[in-house]
């Protein structure tokens, strides 16, 4: 196919696109501002890099010719103009007008487990807003909905190795620790997603994408520290303490280290049945611990 791809330098798009192009799909990669990295040069005969955004009204014009849209754009903080609604909802909806007049027969949405129209955060409820877009479009669809994802480079791992190593004395915990979380390898998100443009099980379908191993905030902590040789006792700080100071981060100019949005998702956790998920798309989910050690290969010095 020719795919439509957004999102495609970031952390799950750089897999995603790794893995269209080895499985001979052409890829039209639009792009906010930065390129694509060399790990995508060899096939650039079937790389074309178009500029643009996804807030922009009118993108029919770079999405001509496209089979499918892949759409992994996200953000996890709001800054400025660059809100939930607009990144998630707003964007999504221009590519699905794009996508019905330029004919498109598959569209691939990237959401996030424990998207909801309410009692949820802005993250979610801004995810499921643009599921509904996607589900009402007309146009055969799969959306599916990550646990956190985890795998070389994952923020979540790079953030959770930077705390641990720079608080003194003690490794500091959110909360009570006690949060549940099916964290999910990339390499099985990239695979789902591929797997969407021509698997006719998962159309129409909404799925969970979790990983192969359900634990606690506390018990993933445990297995970071033991792997980044951090010996430190672990303190749970209150969540109240915690709200208080992403509240504070957030007057500041300055990217905050933790939101209050992040917080009450964390407080949700993330976990669901990878049975959808294995049946549909015939994988075994990798599990945290049998993957923590190449995911932090280039962290352990």
């Amino acid at each position: 196919m020719k795919v439509f791809l957004t999102g495609g330098t970031g952390f799950v798009g750089t897999h995603v696109l790794t893995r269209l192009l080895r499985d001979g799909h052409s890829v039209r990669a639009l792009l906010h501002s930065r390129t694509i990295n060399d790990t995508a040069k060899p096939a650039a005969n079937m790389l074309e890099e178009v500029h643009g955004d996804i807030c922009s009204a009118n993108l029919a014009d770079a999405m001509t010719g496209c089979d499918a849209v892949i759409n992994l754009v996200g953000i996890i903080y709001e800054h400025r103009r660059q809100t939930f609604d607009a990144a998630h909802h707003q964007g999504t909806r221009n590519l699905v007008q794009a996508a019905r007049q330029c004919g498109v027969r598959r569209f691939i949405q990237m959401s996030a487990l424990g998207a909801r129209p309410k009692d949820a955060s802005a993250y979610h409820t801004s995810k499921f807003a643009a599921e509904e877009e996607v589900r009402n479009s007309g146009i055969p669809f799969v959306v599916l909905r990550p646990s956190l994802i985890v795998g070389r480079g994952s923020a979540f791992l790079q953030q959770m190795i930077g705390v641990m190593r720079a608080a003194p004395l003690v490794r500091p915990v959110p909360g009570t620790g006690q949060y549940r979380f099916r964290p999910v390898d990339v390499g099985d998100v990239a695979e789902c997603f591929v797997q969407s443009l021509t698997n006719s099980a998962a159309t129409g379908q909404t799925i969970d994408l979790v990983g192969g191993e359900e634990l606690t905030l506390d018990e993933l902590g445990d297995v970071i520290a033991s792997h980044v040789g951090v010996h430190k006792r672990v303190v749970h700080i209150p969540m109240a303490l915690m709200k208080t100071a992403a509240a504070v981060f957030s007057m500041l100019p300055i990217r905050p280290p933790v939101t209050g949005v992040q917080l009450r998702m964390l407080q949700q956790g993330s976990t669901a049945d990878p049975g959808p998920m294995k049946r549909i798309f015939g994988i075994e989910p990798i599990g945290f611990r049998a993957g923590i050690q190449y995911y932090l290969s280039s962290q352990s010095n």
